[in-house]
């Protein structure tokens, strides 16, 4: 059995069956595992992944109970996706061979289902059967592979072409994000071509590990900027892990000054402290702390620039991270529009008069972004809007994001 297919098949059911996040799932067993082929573990896994629904739509056609074991249905999926997507790759004999051969390992008795369902499809001349058109959220869902209530979400908050956009955006690989360092003298990473140079090529390992430069999407790297922390300023970052965002700012700070970065968890400050290391940054410090919770005191106050780049539903990385696209539930974002408003309200608190306050997210929903600043300043009046963004995926290539930046008055 060919060991690039198992190590695939491996890690689709961490993220099915344990809740894996894809990405950390691959990442994990690729370093750990030697297989014939790591770029084709990668295209199986995400492409069965962002694909799912559509697979299971065509799957489904072939079988006369379609309530499958789901291993079985992983399986499946892979074979699929193998004959509908690689077959300028692949030719059909192997994919099918190779699938019943996962068969055979995975879920003994039903290799020859496999086979059955697999040649009964290619018999057929390899269809893709859509739903009609009729129902816009069922056609749209099952096309693009998206959650019913994602599609529903963005038809009702931007129209049919926008979030059709999404979609589509969505079932492609998201561009490398490269960010120089700009604290090292004559950084090669530092000339525009050199960077553009590298979009679509494997990270140089050593340069990563020199510091020269930081994977950031460009999104991300947009909410610094516009943000824009000054040398010598004193920042707070409420919820900084992993880091980019703080490092980041320490960059435009030119190492001068002071970033306070937060996160609830002590194993994620961890990661800040290693990245702020690996690249020479000298002015984050780290605390545990939640920032849903007021700050005691007079700790945490005073601040020329606070970042909120609050917990969101993550809509606008379901390249990155498919799953999402699948495990959303709209009941779910009330919840997290409390959090995100809580933590808003609180980190005003540090904002000393003439400061700025950033709220920002890596989501696509009104009910997460522009609502949450909404409720803020119609409470807060010695607070003003300066700017805000909602930044879709198909923008550019960047993730989607929202920001809003806020100014504390001046008494």
């Amino acid at each position: 059995m060919d060991s690039s297919r198992k190590l695939a098949y491996l890690i689709i059911k961490d993220v099915e069956a344990a809740g894996a996040y894809s990405n950390l799932a691959l990442n994990t067993r690729l370093s750990r595992t030697s297989v014939e082929s790591p770029a084709l573990v990668r295209e199986l896994v995400h492409g069965v992944l962002r694909n799912r629904t559509l697979l299971d739509w065509q799957i489904d056609l072939y079988l006369s109970n379609p309530a499958i074991n789901a291993r079985l249905r992983i399986i499946l999926r892979m074979g699929f996706y193998q004959l509908l997507f690689m077959s300028e790759k692949m030719p059909a004999h192997a994919a099918v061979n190779e699938t019943v051969e996962l068969a055979n390992r995975y879920i003994k008795g039903f290799a020859g289902l496999v086979n059955a369902v697999l040649r009964n499809y290619l018999r057929d001349g390899r269809p893709v059967k859509l739903p009609s058109e009729d129902d816009e959220v069922l056609y749209l869902s099952v096309k693009y592979s998206c959650s019913s209530q994602i599609v529903s979400l963005w038809l009702a908050s931007y129209g049919r072409q926008v979030t059709e956009n999404m979609l589509k955006v969505g079932l492609t690989e998201p561009p490398l994000g490269i960010r120089p360092n700009t604290l090292i003298e004559n950084n090669p990473y530092l000339q525009t071509q050199f960077v553009e140079d590298l979009k679509g090529m494997p990270i140089d390992a050593d340069a990563y590990e020199a510091g020269l430069f930081s994977v950031q999407d460009e999104s991300a790297r947009s909410i610094v900027e516009v943000f824009s922390p000054l040398p010598g300023q004193r920042i707070l970052d409420c919820c900084a892990a992993p880091g980019g965002k703080a490092c980041a700012m320490a960059q435009l700070m030119e190492n001068k000054g002071e970033i306070d970065a937060c996160d609830i968890h002590e194993s994620r400050l961890r990661l800040i402290d290693k990245e702020a290391d690996r690249l020479g940054i000298k002015i984050i410090r780290t605390h545990l702390r939640d920032a849903s919770e007021a700050p005691a005191g007079t700790e945490f106050s005073n601040y020329d620039g606070v970042l909120c780049d609050v917990p969101c539903s993550g809509l606008g990385t379901i390249r990155r991270k498919p799953e999402i696209k699948y495990n959303f539930k709209q009941e779910d974002i009330d919840a997290l529009a409390e959090l995100q408003l809580a933590i808003l309200r609180n980190s005003a608190k540090s904002v000393k008069p003439g400061g700025r306050l950033m709220y920002s997210t890596c989501t696509v929903n009104p009910a997460e972004n522009e609502a949450v600043p909404e409720v803020f300043l119609g409470e807060a009046a010695d607070f003003e809007l300066l700017e805000q963004r909602q930044i879709f995926p198909q923008e550019g290539g960047s993730d989607g994001a929202y920001y809003c930046l806020m100014r504390k008055k001046d008494l």
